[in-house]
């Protein structure tokens, strides 16, 4: 089965009702905020989920406290492929039964309402409606069915890997060794069993018996106990390979081998990671049978090797038996530009309470953002980073980016606005947009441009072929923008905007050096003023957005009423 979306509530650092993740058209996850939000949490749910009677503690309840009911649910799709299943061949209608009329899925949720029980377990019938247990009753059924837990944790230890190793090859091919290599078992077994007979047939085992049974025959004098060889079913040859598997480190031109507990932590994480690789490389199935929890990736990495693995991940989760969630603080570790990726910001209130914001790709990758994203995410990898802030200043280009960072980090060095460039004011609407799907609140500053095209020197207009004013494509952008701070705005987003009229140079009343260029000769010119402490339209734009206050609405009317540049002829 697939997990179609995880929704959980008071759970460890997780509190109300409004975190969940949605695999729906997504393969791998990314949780992403601040420190201490609870993205670790999301992770350990899943497994808490997932596992047969789960006794809860006190520490797993959100705030420590046992009022807070734990209430993890899951929606689960069946796959095709699952008809293939032993225990669903021999009676489908045990899991049918339970597939819902109107969505289609198996809705599974789990109760804890205090310390050192387990949990309750309950799944939605064809209607709609809770029923206590369903699911094949036991909750091993419904571990077994649900994609298995690979947890690659922050701080691995040897004995953790060679157990995850271990489940997977049980899980992989062990299982298959009985029926690949079926002479060879069966063998095997008759030798075990000629071994059990000497062994039962002996005089040790002859003494028990009697020993035992002096008593049992005291309750029972018509029974007898006797110790036997189980017949050949109860041998179980694949239980002896399973956890007699260990990994050894071998160098390069060095013949010893090494263990692992010679190495760090991050040989040990990648290791793990290297044979789940392999795993998707050599199963020609795409069910969903594993869940890859991977807690901070980027952890013990050269930055070079961050970029290498962000591939791998990505490409772990395509066409192949896992799904993948990870939680990661590096910006380096997303990639807008792939498909059937979600990006989940987490985010904590004051209350403590937390709140999940979910991002798929086809906000990234509809037609008329595709080849702008991917442009983005080549040139600006850094882009990124604005998706782990709190507030954001959106700015058009590299003159305000350097000029605003500079202020920022000489006027307010405590004040953490993180500053975005753009590229260009036909790219402010479309990070609006992204903003607001994770809701966080930003402020843009944009020049205003003017109604028509005018010369460089703005003391002319241009003409187009008719020989009427040329509309200025900039000036329609302003309308464009408010709309996104109108939306954001409705959907409880704190946004506004600074302009600049008509652009950043006239606003400053500065002279580009050309010898020098845009970026740099602004940052020498307010460079000079905070040197001075003189005064600079930019300080007070800055000034409100730090302290929140705005003069002035900037809304469209205030755009309307800005006038047109008094040409010389005009004045004459």
């Amino acid at each position: 089965m697939k997990l179609v979306e995880l929704r959980i509530k008071n759970f460890r650092g997780l509190g109300g009702d409004e975190n969940k993740i949605r695999f729906d058209d997504s393969n791998i996850i990314f949780l992403i905020g601040q420190n201490n939000v609870g993205k670790s949490s999301i992770l350990y749910a899943y497994e808490y989920f997932v596992s047969a009677k789960k006794k809860a503690l006190v520490s797993d309840f959100f705030k420590h406290d046992q009022s807070n009911k734990i209430i993890i649910e899951g929606d689960f799709l069946k796959e095709e492929s699952d008809e293939e299943d032993s225990v669903f061949k021999k009676e489908k209608d045990w899991v049918n039964k339970w597939v819902q009329d109107g969505s289609g899925y198996i809705t599974i949720k789990k109760e804890w309402d205090s310390a050192d029980k387990e949990g309750t377990k309950y799944t939605k019938d064809k209607s709609g409606e809770w029923v206590k247990n369903g699911f094949g009753g036991l909750e091993t059924i419904f571990t077994k069915h649900a994609p298995s837990v690979v947890f690659i944790k922050a701080i691995e230890t040897v004995e953790s890997l060679e157990k995850s190793v271990n489940d997977i090859i049980d899980k992989e091919h062990i299982k298959k060794l009985e029926k690949d290599y079926k002479a060879e078992f069966d063998d095997a077994v008759t030798s075990i069993k000629k071994i059990q007979d000497k062994i039962t047939s002996s005089d040790n085992i002859g003494e028990i018996n009697t020993r035992v049974n002096e008593y049992f025959k005291c309750v029972f004098p018509k029974l007898e106990l006797k110790i036997s060889v189980k017949d050949e079913g109860g041998i179980d040859l694949a239980k002896a390979f399973k956890t007699n598997h260990s990994i050894d480190v071998k160098k390069d031109g060095v013949e010893r081998k090494e263990t692992f507990d010679q190495h760090g932590h991050g040989v040990i994480r990648q290791a793990l990671f290297n044979f789940l690789a392999f795993v998707k490389n050599s199963s020609k199935s795409e069910k969903k049978e594993y869940m890859l929890l991977f807690e901070e990736p980027e952890l013990f990495l050269h930055p070079k090797s961050e970029y290498l693995l962000r591939e791998q991940l990505y490409e772990i989760a395509k066409d192949s038996p896992f799904q993948v969630v990870c939680a990661t603080h590096s910006p380096k570790m997303i990639d807008i530009s792939k498909t059937h990726s979600s990006l989940v910001r987490v985010i904590k209130e004051p209350d403590e309470t937390t709140k999940t914001f979910q991002v798929g790709h086809n906000i990234f990758q509809n037609e008329d953002n595709k080849d702008f994203v991917q442009m983005v995410n080549r040139f600006n990898p850094y882009v990124c980073d604005s998706f782990y802030a709190d507030n954001v200043l959106l700015l058009e280009g590299d003159t305000e980016a350097i000029v605003c960072r500079l202020i920022l980090d000489k006027k307010y060095p405590d004040k953490d606005i993180h500053v975005l460039n753009t590229g260009s004011k036909n790219n402010i609407p479309f990070f609006q947009r992204i903003l607001s799907h994770f809701n966080i609140e930003y402020v843009v500053i944009h020049d205003s441009d003017t109604r028509y095209v005018y010369n460089k020197a703005k003391d002319g207009l241009v003409l187009n072929k008719e020989g009427e004013k040329k509309n200025n494509s900039a000036w329609t952008l302003n309308n464009s923008i408010w709309k996104e701070i109108e939306k954001s705005r409705e959907s409880g987003i704190k946004a506004n905007r600074l302009v600049s009229v008509y652009d950043f140079e006239t606003l400053n009343g500065y002279k580009v050096e050309r010898e020098l260029g845009k970026p740099l000769s602004a940052f020498k010119f307010v460079s000079s003023k905070l040197a001075a402490e003189e005064k600079l339209p930019i300080f007070d734009q800055i000034d409100e957005i730090v302290k929140n206050s705005f003069s002035k609405g900037w809304d469209q009317l205030e755009i309307d009423k800005i006038e047109e540049p008094t040409l010389k002829e005009e004045e004459e």
